[in-house]
């Protein structure tokens, strides 16, 4: 997730009366909604329902250093905007996120830099281990067992009777 801010640092926004309302600044707002911003900001009126942001595009250098952009948001009326976004390869990557700017406002930028790991391998499936149940294991073996055993004591005993005069 690539997130940020676009706010308004003019002189005006830096007075205390401004500050203590927007302490993480007075957001950046789109050029049809500057009036009504503006009166809320400065004349303390109600805080319009209808604000909308300004655009910003999200740009990066990727590992191979190929620069292009990733994608396009409109910020919120607090000023924040983010982009969610799944890198293609590993390694480092410098993001650039850029207000072109308006009527109202002069361009700007931020950047920020991070690092994608290559993805762990992906296991190898192994055959799945066969449990026995225990009639499988003791139940079985043990019947078989005695019938053998009643089978040599019956042969034994044909044996000694064929024996006998």
């Amino acid at each position: 997730m690539i997130e940020g801010y676009v706010t308004d640092i003019s002189p005006g926004t830096q007075e205390y009366a401004v500050t203590a309302r927007f302490p993480n600044g007075v957001p950046a707002v789109s050029d049809s909604s500057q009036g009504e911003m503006m009166k809320y900001v400065y004349a303390q009126f109600a805080r319009p329902s209808d604000i909308t942001g300004v655009e910003v595009a999200i740009n990066v250098v990727d590992a191979n250093g190929n620069y292009r952009e990733i994608g396009r948001t409109t910020s919120s009326s607090d000023g924040f905007y983010s982009l969610s976004w799944t890198p293609d390869i590993p390694g480092e990557y410098k993001v650039y996120a850029d207000f072109e700017g308006s009527a109202s406002y002069f361009g700007s930028h931020a950047e920020t830099v991070f690092e994608v790991e290559p993805a762990a391998a992906t296991p190898v499936p192994t055959e799945a281990l066969v449990l026995q149940s225990t009639v499988d294991m003791y139940f079985i073996p043990a019947v078989a067992g005695i019938i053998i055993a009643i089978a040599v004591v019956g042969a034994m005993m044909l044996i000694a009777i064929k024996r006998r005069p």
